[in-house]
């Protein structure tokens, strides 16, 4: 038996509603009929009138009824917020344009968006700020499309776009071009002026499949590529990206087992005193253990983490395991001065953060001044308000905050004065440009000048070469890391590090 929308049900009962009130029209009228040889003319005016009264109240339940029964069946196949076809209406809508393609002999467009960032929005600003974008998304996807073509809200900030009978592969590319300009102009919502960008995946029929279900996901497989891509842009669906979706996946899978099974792994890399060569400090860089004891490294699944929802787990344990390690070798007598570990900015904004990064520090006995949390330029812009007063205690409590990746992310630079940042780390492709032109140091010769004169520390990351060390030595950059001082290494390897310099440094004493 064909399976029953919930559309069809609405307007059974509907139906049935209608005859039951009609029958009981015509037995009132066929009762009264038998009444009325009985009755004196007064009695007849009376039952007339009532009879009017009873028609007419019957024409408004009707009319009621049957209006609620329109908007029922309208709120069925539409989206409450937005008031755009949902899934249900566009599969039914997807499946008479394909049907069309096979007459006129034209393809089907399926355009899957997804708002770029659009959690930070809602998660700053408030969903009702949020809620009043994704209307006004809406609009504005509308207003870009035929009036043959369906505009659907796919859930959240997911938007999916039916372009019927295309006639060129090349009309769709226009269309993506068209909405991504739309939604590039500024929305002025309850005194915010919020830029928002969109990633579009695009899938054609029948060229990217031939049925409802695979154009849906091959769309939204283009769509991931999109975001991977940097963002605001759109990409055509193509077979190659199924290779990397399954890829995803078990990525995806690998960190779930890693989070259970002891899969996570941290390597250590030192951060020294350019001028004398002593470990200051160490970097704490996740990795990941495959099946096959293989090592990943986090540029590969880091985003995947973001995106499944695994990178406020994954930190948590980051911070909680290096903050143990410090610990273990203080207590051996060859402890660092700090620990330094990234934290993501979906990690930084969730909102038991600080509690989290005081019950570590309580658990495992690290003083606080030990602690150096890098986070990155554009991870403290989301909520200025919010990021303040977090860092803000941060600070009191005597942890250091770091400026990861320095100079590659916002070009507004007032965030320094106003944040307590107390390093910045300048990031490594600065440093590689360092070569037998002096000319090619020039950024890196501007934010060591900077970091001085905000009485910031000042970290070079990316230290290679020798030439490279000569040009910060000669800047005064009091610190660095890089390979040229030691590669990450798991925490064994840097223990031996540490007392390697322990040693050293003896020796150097005993000789004096």
């Amino acid at each position: 038996m064909a399976k029953l929308t919930v559309k069809t049900l609405i307007e059974r009962e509907a139906a049935l509603l209608a005859r039951e009130m009609a029958l009981q029209a015509r037995e009132d009228t066929a009762t009264t009929k038998a009444e009325l040889g009985t009755l004196s003319q007064a009695q007849l005016r009376e039952v007339n009138e009532r009879l009017i009264v009873a028609t007419v109240r019957a024409q408004t339940m009707t009319e009621s009824a049957e209006a609620a029964v329109a908007q029922m069946s309208h709120m069925a196949t539409h989206d409450f917020l937005t008031g755009l076809p949902n899934r249900s209406l566009l599969t039914d809508r997807l499946a008479q344009a394909v049907a069309l393609t096979h007459r006129h002999g034209k393809r089907v467009a399926l355009m899957y968006l997804d708002l770029d960032h659009f959690k930070q929005i809602n998660d700053s600003l408030g969903h009702t700020v949020g809620d009043e974008l994704l209307k006004i998304t809406a609009r504005r996807l509308q207003a870009c499309v035929r009036q043959s073509d369906t505009v659907c809200r796919q859930g959240g900030d997911e938007f999916v776009v039916l372009l019927a009978e295309v006639e060129v592969i090349g009309d769709a590319a226009l269309t993506a071009t068209k909405l991504i300009e739309a939604m590039a102009e500024p929305y002025l919502i309850d005194g915010h002026r919020l830029y928002v960008t969109v990633s579009i995946g695009v899938s054609i029929f029948p060229d990217d499949g031939r049925d409802i279900e695979a154009l849906v996901r091959n769309a939204d497989t283009a769509m991931y590529h999109a975001k991977k891509r940097g963002r605001n842009n759109y990409l055509m669906f193509n077979q190659g990206m199924n290779g990397h979706g399954v890829a995803r996946k078990l990525i995806e899978e690998a960190l779930h087992h890693a989070l259970e099974q002891d899969g996570l792994v941290l390597h250590y890399q030192p951060v020294v005193n350019l001028a004398t060569g002593a470990i200051t400090g160490a970097e704490a860089l996740l990795r990941l253990r495959l099946s096959d004891q293989s090592i990943m490294h986090p540029k590969k699944f880091v985003s995947i983490a973001e995106d499944s929802g695994l990178i406020v787990p994954i930190g948590r344990w980051v911070l909680r395991e290096a903050c143990r390690q410090a610990v273990e070798w203080q207590r051996s007598g060859i402890g660092i001065e700090k620990i330094a570990v990234n934290v993501s900015s979906v990690e930084f904004q969730s909102d038991d953060f600080l509690a989290s990064v005081k019950g570590v520090l309580a658990d495992t006995g690290l003083k606080p001044r030990c602690l150096e949390l890098e986070l990155t330029e554009s991870g403290l812009m989301q909520d200025t308000d919010r990021t303040t007063d977090v860092l803000m205690a941060l600070r009191d409590l005597g942890i250091g905050i770091a400026i990861d990746d320095f100079g590659t992310g916002y070009s507004s630079l007032s965030y320094l004065r106003r944040f307590p940042i107390a390093t910045l780390k300048v990031d490594q492709s600065f440093v590689g440009d360092i070569r037998d032109d002096m000319n090619e140091g020039i950024l890196v010769n501007a934010i060591v000048a900077m970091g001085r004169s905000l009485k910031l520390r000042v970290v070079a990351e990316g230290i290679e070469t020798g030439e490279q060390l000569s040009y910060l030595k000669a800047l005064d950059c009091l610190e660095g890391q890089g390979y040229l001082f030691g590669r990450p290494v798991d925490a064994a390897e840097f223990g031996k590090l540490l007392v390697a310099r322990v040693a050293r440094v003896a020796s150097r004493d005993l000789s004096h």
